[in-house]
């Protein structure tokens, strides 16, 4: 559900505005979520106030509990961009990526459940329509469609990979061609799954279901994705190895200087994260407890 992925699309987003910007960014964090909510669920102003105390809760929980995994996940980054990506240490940090995904859509989902429940029946029939509209976006599987994708696909890897590191060279440029094309491309199979799970979110609200069971619902989706079919198990587990081999592979053509850019990237934002905490700490990173 896109409105669930909003917090999450914030907190990423954080890490390519610059990092000079990341603590005024996080610090309107709440003015962003509640301006995407009001966009995307047209909650009235009563609905909005009602839940403008759930949004203050969850980032004043979101700065007490998860910056300090934020900033112990940037560190290990930086750690390992100092000594090297390996392929055992990539799979840790590969791990504690995991482990900030899930809790940030847990708390995405205990952030969205008290706004969702308040939604009317003409509400309810609006959202219903934008799922609908933007499954119909999503239906063209032609094969020229599905070659655009790996395309972007490519283009996006390309251009994230030199903002952390600066410019690439053409070996570099064709490392990440070669592996973004090993990737699996599952947006049909993510479009099915995505579709069944957001119809059980229609039926939970038509039904009045309560808060707590909307909760749940929405963290066995977003957060655990249970229930996901096997071949998207499947797919997510080959994705990983490839964004692992796309680390060890792009390490060893880093130039001092990419690596120098690297770790100063690296370790702005593992000092930002620290700097919006009111007790300044790094979590364990959760592979290495």
């Amino acid at each position: 559900m896109r409105f669930h992925r909003i917090f999450v699309l914030l907190l990423v987003s954080l890490l390519v505005v610059g990092c000079s910007r990341v603590s005024l960014f996080y610090r309107t964090a709440d003015l962003f979520i509640e301006k995407y909510a009001d966009d995307y669920l047209s909650p009235d102003r009563g609905q909005l106030a009602d839940w403008k105390p759930t949004l203050s809760d969850g980032m004043a929980r979101h700065r007490r509990e998860e910056l300090p995994y934020l900033a112990a996940f940037f560190g290990g980054l930086h750690d390992a961009a100092q000594a090297g990506f390996k392929a055992a240490g990539t799979e840790c940090l590969l791990d504690a990526f995991e482990d900030l995904y899930r809790r940030h859509f847990r708390l995405a989902s205990d952030l969205a459940a008290p706004l969702l429940i308040s939604l009317r029946p003409q509400q309810i029939r609006a959202l219903e329509r934008k799922f609908a509209e933007d499954a119909w976006d999503k239906a063209d599987e032609s094969p020229d469609r599905a070659q655009r994708r790996l395309r972007k696909r490519a283009e996006r890897w390309t251009e994230s990979a030199a903002w952390w590191i600066g410019p690439l060279t053409g070996a570099q440029r064709q490392i990440i061609r070669e592996t973004t094309k090993a990737m699996p491309d599952t947006a049909a199979d993510w479009a099915a799954y995505r579709g069944v799970r957001r119809a059980g979110l229609i039926r939970l609200l038509n039904r009045k279901a309560g808060g707590s069971e909307i909760r749940r619902y929405l963290t066995d989706w977003l957060a655990d994705h249970k229930d996901l079919p096997p071949p998207l198990r499947t797919a997510k587990q080959a994705l990983r190895r490839q964004i692992g081999r796309l680390f060890v592979r792009l390490d060893a053509s880093f130039s001092r200087t990419q690596r120098t850019h690297l770790k100063e990237r690296l370790a702005n934002l593992r000092d930002d994260f620290m700097g919006l905490q009111k007790n300044p700490r790094m979590a364990p990173l959760s592979c290495a407890e």
